[in-house]
């Protein structure tokens, strides 16, 4: 088994990826991030998330980090090499992707950009549009012809609803949650629904521009914690995978182990 860390500005996502060719996610777990944390304290916090799911560190065969938070890239490498014993894999756009980069520099593209776009181009009819809702909602466009063409960022779904409470005298806090109906009814409903319904709409538009612009049918994949509730608002078809990511870490290892 390999451990896979996906260190995000909001949890650090770790995965077990187990048979033939990796493509098992044996366990999945997470933690907060938070960047001031030392080496010894994630190691901590790791060994005793992996001890509750029966998992033996020094057993794994290796280990592969995705990071977009810089500052915690070499942590997290050093607390599972402490852990496992063995060198961590960093994901970037030096390694075998299997994609082509038509980006002005992929040094800068988001290195969960990289994974989810490596699955898409290896898993889904090409060309593709993976469209990731984490912090920030990141849009990956593929050609054809296994090329990473680049995509859109917007402001994920959370931190739009943090902004616009914390910017706004009377508009609460709120979590977001699947909507009953599409208009709001109330001031929660309202805002709820504006998140979720306006991220699809979002989505539906974007898909729609790109597959003209493309001149070819394009295949959407979704991922990531509100992607349940987005689906279902989108007009057009398109993919939940909630371990697209994951199936990412597990091709680049495959290309990339030592």
């Amino acid at each position: 088994m390999v451990l896979s860390v996906d260190i995000g500005n909001s949890n650090i996502c770790i995965g077990g990826l187990a048979g033939a060719g990796h493509r098992e996610i044996a366990f999945t777990t997470r933690m907060v991030t938070r960047p001031r944390c030392t080496v010894d304290e994630y190691a901590a916090e790791m060994k005793f998330l992996l001890h509750r799911l029966a998992v033996e560190p020094t057993a794994c065969e290796g280990v592969i980090v995705c990071s977009v938070v810089p500052r915690l890239t070499g942590v997290l490498a050093a607390a599972c090499k402490r852990l496992t014993g063995k060198e961590a894999l960093i994901v970037s756009c030096e390694l075998d992707t299997g994609l082509i980069f038509q980006v002005d520099e992929p040094a800068k593209v988001g290195r969960d950009r990289l994974a989810d776009a490596a699955a898409a181009a290896a898993h889904y009819p090409l060309p593709c549009m993976t469209v990731d809702l984490g912090t920030a909602t990141t849009y990956n466009v593929i050609s054809a012809n296994r090329e990473f063409l680049g995509g859109f960022i917007v402001p994920g779904v959370q931190t739009s609803l943090r902004a616009i409470s914390a910017g706004t005298a009377q508009l609460p806090p709120i979590a977001p949650e699947p909507p009953e109906h599409l208009i709001g009814a109330n001031t929660v409903a309202a805002l709820n629904n504006g998140a979720m319904f306006g991220t699809a709409a979002q989505l539906d538009g974007l898909a729609d521009r790109v597959e003209a612009e493309l001149g070819q049918p394009l295949t959407v994949v979704v991922t990531g914690g509100l992607a349940p509730y987005i689906t279902p608002c989108c007009k057009r078809k398109v993919i939940y995978d909630a371990d697209l990511l994951f199936k990412g870490l597990a091709l680049i290892w495959e290309k990339n182990k030592r």
